[in-house]
């Protein structure tokens, strides 16, 4: 009997804990473990930078309404609400990126057109608008130090002294060293993650490293009565534009790899200087259909082999201008005309 009674006491106490289970769980019994959040459902700066629209901002708004389009961005919109100077600059990165992608690639078979496609798997074209957008982000956070409009950050330090009697270290540089580890920071470029991470950090690097390889020297003359007898040099970074036709470059040299293969860390490495990307994405060929080229021999590229067709429009410009009156500052010119060829794709 006392055996036959401590088995029906071990079956009761079995029933009774699995009924609360089934009570607890409130489904059935059947508990199902929250997914973990996926990086492909997390908020990409760069597809929210090309996504939104120009008319949300406005330069008149304080700090808060001008970080407003960062929202959904915890990290991103906390330094820009912080940080004194840094919601103007995100302003005037976005606009640098885009306008500057649209112009290099206006006679391209892409038009640096936003899809939502782009930042749902790699493309060469993902990767594009992931170095571009940092290395303006980086470019104008090295000129804002150097202008005194980024809160927290000064001139770059100079090197060492040259011992040279024609020049000498000085000046206001731009600070590229700050602007890179401030990227760092803003984008949050981990070396941990998902494949798909890891190729956008690097082509993230690749943006950088062409805005450090265009860092120049510049000296600035100093002397009596105007002289050169002495200079003061500093460092600057060349002009934007350059930094986007090395990365157009880049572009077109692009390399896809293949994650699955053994060697996969092995490519980034060897191809660090160009853009890499997973996915091969479809032609443009039928978007182009209406498009203007820069020349005839530019069509035979856009236009896909479809042809062009040419037009000749009258322009008219200021032409053969002097001086009317040299005291007054006063300039005279004509107008001339002259004629400006237009083709476009059939």
């Amino acid at each position: 009997m006392r055996i036959f009674s401590k088995i029906n006491f071990v079956k009761v106490v079995l029933i009774f804990s699995v009924y609360c289970s089934i009570e607890s769980s409130g489904d059935g019994g059947i508990t199902e473990k929250k997914p973990s959040k996926s990086t492909k459902n997390k908020k990409s700066f760069v597809a929210v930078l090309f996504s939104k629209n120009n008319t949300i901002f406005n330069a008149t708004d304080n700090k808060r309404g001008l970080c407003r389009w960062l929202r959904g961005m915890k990290h991103q919109n906390k330094l820009c609400s912080k940080k004194e100077g840094l919601a103007e600059l995100l302003i005037d990165t976005r606009k640098l990126t885009i306008d500057s992608c649209k112009f290099h690639f206006r006679y391209e078979h892409w038009p640096c057109l936003y899809q939502k496609k782009y930042f749902r798997k790699v493309y060469r074209e993902t990767a594009l608008m992931y170095s571009l957008t940092t290395s303006a982000f980086m470019y104008l956070v090295a000129k804002a130090c150097a202008s005194g409009k980024l809160e927290n950050c000064k001139c770059a330090s100079h090197g060492k002294s040259t011992n040279s009697t024609e020049w000498e270290w000085g000046g206001c540089g731009d600070n590229t060293k700050f602007a890179k580890k401030f990227t760092y920071k803003f984008l949050r470029l981990r070396k941990k993650g998902d494949v798909t991470q890891r190729i956008l950090r690097y082509n993230s690097e690749v943006g950088m490293k062409v805005v450090m390889k265009n860092e120049e020297k510049v000296c600035k003359c100093h002397g009596l009565s105007g002289s050169c007898s002495f200079k003061i040099c500093f460092k600057r970074v060349r002009s934007f534009s350059q930094i986007t036709k090395e990365l157009v470059n880049h572009y077109h040299s692009a390399i896809k790899v293949d994650p699955d293969n053994d060697n996969y860390e092995l490519e980034l490495k060897k191809h660090d200087k160009h853009l890499i990307y997973l996915e091969e994405g479809s032609s443009f060929c039928p978007s182009t259909m209406g498009r203007q080229c820069k020349d005839a021999d530019n069509c035979a590229t856009l236009c896909c082999g479809r042809g062009f067709f040419s037009s000749t429009h009258k322009v008219k410009e200021k032409c053969n201008c002097r001086w009317r009156n040299e005291s007054t500052y006063e300039i005279e010119c004509e107008q001339c005309e002259r004629e400006d060829v237009i083709y476009t794709c059939h």
